[in-house]
């Protein structure tokens, strides 16, 4: 048997400049998330508060983060996750510049 070999298609897909990711509870008990993107950050914000209105008025409750390898950063009101290597552990997240923020300002 020849199977004919996987072709893999290069492309570029561009990412929206702005996102945000939400996770909610259905009335059933469903945990679902949602992800707004927009063009800017004021456009994402405008989304978001339109997405909460929606969902609290429908009855649907936030996920609440009871993980302990996460955090929440108090500079960029983000989650920051737990890093570990050579015995030392961290939490941080990355910036839309790709520089990383520890939660601390310098």
């Amino acid at each position: 048997m020849n199977p004919e070999p996987i072709t893999k298609i290069e492309g570029t897909y561009a990412e929206a400049p702005a996102s945000w990711n939400t996770s909610y509870i259905t009335q059933d008990g469903f945990v679902c998330r949602i992800t707004l993107r927009g063009e800017t950050g004021k456009d994402l914000l405008d989304k978001a508060s339109v997405a909460l209105a929606y969902l609290m008025e429908h009855g649907f409750q936030p996920e609440h983060n009871n993980r302990k390898d996460t955090k929440e950063c108090p500079i960029h009101h983000c989650e920051m996750i737990k890093y570990e290597k050579g015995g030392h552990s961290w939490f941080g997240h990355r910036l839309i510049d790709g520089s990383w923020c520890r939660g601390v300002k310098k």
